[in-house]
């Protein structure tokens, strides 16, 4: 019973722990254990949600997942401060529009314990990590393994689930769209005005239409007036 009440709570700690772009996809493949004990679990989510999976995609994540959350050549007496307390090794997969990141964390209690880097090495976020990252880094040969099936598996997931092709979509941010929806709005709402302007001073039109850079002639009679004055003023 104790070991599931942990476990949800670790399991709750962990999905908040990554925080999620705005129009990302993050698909997760999480396998945890209490150090010393037999049980173990294995979960895969998709934003949060768990993915329903067909027999081609746990193939796939079959070569992402981790065999053994201890390598085996570490034993007990090694890690005996880590015993008893619950270990969950998180990989994930993070789309991006059309950029593809992998993480490979390791939670200690709900707590970022370790994270790879892109150079297969092990970077301890907590200072009680260092004696595992020792152990894990003298791994090189496994870690790299690891590595290239977690970024080759995050490619086969995302086009097996058709994720990039949904992503493209998200892509178009609001504002792109709202621009041109409201530049034409404006458009019509000047002819609008201009019309409401026309009819108000009783058909004459008022000297243009807004927004329009046609200009209209003045009055002919106004002209003619004109041309009269400057008549005499030449005489």
């Amino acid at each position: 019973m104790h070991f599931h009440v942990s476990v949800a709570l670790l399991l709750c700690r962990v999905s908040w722990a990554l925080p999620r772009p705005v129009d990302a996809i993050v698909l997760q493949i999480q396998r945890w254990g209490v150090v010393g004990a037999q049980q173990s679990g294995e979960r895969v989510l998709l934003n949060g949600v768990l993915l329903t999976r067909s027999d081609e995609i746990d193939n796939i994540i079959k070569t992402v997942s981790t065999a053994a959350l201890i390598p085996a050549n570490i034993n007990l007496n090694q890690i005996s401060a880590l015993k008893d307390h619950t270990i969950l090794r998180s990989r994930e997969c993070i789309l991006e529009g059309a950029q593809l990141h992998w993480t490979d964390r390791v939670f200690y209690d709900g707590t970022v314990y370790l994270t790879l880097d892109h150079n297969d090495t092990w970077t301890a976020q907590v200072s009680h990590a260092l004696a595992l990252k020792v152990l894990w880094d003298l791994e090189v040969r496994r870690t790299k393994t690891e590595r290239i099936s977690l970024q080759e598996g995050c490619l086969h997931l995302m086009r097996e689930l058709n994720l990039a092709n949904q992503q493209s979509v998200l892509e178009i941010p609001l504002p792109r769209l709202l621009i041109p929806i409201l530049g034409v709005v404006t458009f019509f709402g000047l002819i609008i005005v201009s019309l409401l302007v026309y009819k108000k001073q009783g058909g004459r039109h008022p000297g243009g239409v807004i927004g329009s850079i046609i200009h209209y002639p003045k009055d002919m009679v106004d002209m003619a007036t004109e041309t009269k004055t400057c008549g005499y003023r030449t005489l």
